[in-house]
């Protein structure tokens, strides 16, 4: 369940620990009501400032993906698979990338080729 930080990315730090917690809830890696490392040791861990994961969890919180008990730690909360303010950040994500793939002369043919390989090679 180790996350990765890439200090080369331009998404921000706080983003990328979301997305990739976001990413183990699909995967199913975490699961309702499991317990996430606490921030300090996430931070630790990571050598990370302890406010830039705390922002990403408060942003996971804000959205539903997860929610904390006082002094007991952060949790997966209900339904954080079936989000549906994910699944619309991730159509999004997913329009913007589409419009600069088609602006530099990616077809649609193309698109979907490599949409397909992405899920084929992501069993």
């Amino acid at each position: 369940k180790m996350l990765f930080i890439d200090p080369e990315s331009r998404t921000p730090v706080f983003e990328q620990i979301k997305e990739q917690i976001i990413f183990l809830v699909q995967k199913g890696v975490y699961s309702e009501n499991d317990r996430l490392p606490s921030i300090r040791a996430l931070a630790g861990e990571l050598s990370l400032n302890v406010n830039t994961v705390k922002r990403a969890f408060n942003e996971l919180e804000n959205e539903g993906i997860v929610y904390s008990r006082q002094g007991m730690g952060v949790f997966i909360a209900r339904g954080a698979k079936e989000n549906e303010a994910v699944k619309q950040k991730a159509l999004s994500d997913l329009k913007d990338a589409l419009y600069c793939a088609k602006g530099k002369g990616l077809t649609e043919a193309e698109a979907v080729e490599a949409v397909k390989a992405l899920y084929e090679n992501d069993r």
